[in-house]
């Protein structure tokens, strides 16, 4: 589920809170887990790429119970395309499972969800924001595009991270409208499901850095994207 205004809220307003926090259980020695993913603004102006790498092997799920787990650090980056790429670092804090981090000029708060995905949402400069969705893989491939709709009744940007057989990301319309893009990938065949359902919502092809497809419903279209740069 997309953080909702009022989520999107309690996570920045955490952001201060993250760093303060202490505990008796350490971040593992040293080890860390890396999460890659996409990030959109609001207004479906721009998408890029967005990298978490937390000094922790194991990221403690909403259930965790004992005694309290330490806040660690928290690096990264994130690169809207065409744009330089910018510096983040703050804490991961395993009691409330919220990323607090910062850097030029841009503020991420987002929530582990205890298995695989850390999603949040951004402030940034010139009154910017929006959200991001990221995965638990260092491996993973974060795609860029556009989509328009066969009748120009809609357009915007989107953007989507492959995982294994895995797709994760979110489409965002010019007019503020968000909708989530998960689905499979199996061979190059793209399949994104609406919301909630095995309802096939787009489909499309990857082929090597570029990916492409088409999109149904009341006003059926296309989109087209890249490997994020």
């Amino acid at each position: 589920m997309k953080p909702g205004p009022l989520a999107t809220l309690a996570i920045l307003t955490l952001l201060a809170a993250c760093g303060d926090s202490s505990g008796s259980r350490n971040n593992g020695g040293g080890n860390s887990s890396t999460f890659t993913g996409v990030i959109s603004n609001d207004d479906g102006s721009a998408s890029g790429a967005v990298e978490f790498t937390l000094a922790t092997a194991a990221p403690a799920p909403p259930s965790v119970t004992g005694p309290a787990l330490v806040a660690v650090t928290a690096t990264g980056k994130l690169k809207f395309n065409g744009q330089a790429e910018v510096a983040l670092s703050g804490t991961y804090d395993g009691d409330t499972d919220v990323l607090a981090v910062t850097g030029g000029g841009y503020t991420l708060g987002g929530f582990f969800d205890g298995v695989d995905r850390l999603e949040g949402a951004f402030s940034g400069p010139n009154n910017s924001s929006g959200s991001f969705v990221t995965t638990k893989a260092a491996n993973a491939t974060s795609f860029c595009g556009t989509y328009q709709a066969d009748d120009d009744s809609d357009s915007g940007t989107f953007s989507f991270v492959i995982s294994g057989s895995n797709v994760r990301g979110e489409a965002r319309s010019v007019d503020g409208t968000v909708i989530p893009l998960d689905g499979t990938i199996s061979g190059n065949t793209i399949t994104i499901f609406v919301p909630g359902t095995q309802t096939t919502l787009a489909t499309g092809t990857r082929t090597g850095n570029g990916v492409s497809g088409t999109y149904g419903g009341s006003s059926p279209g296309s989109w087209i994207g890249e490997v994020c740069h």
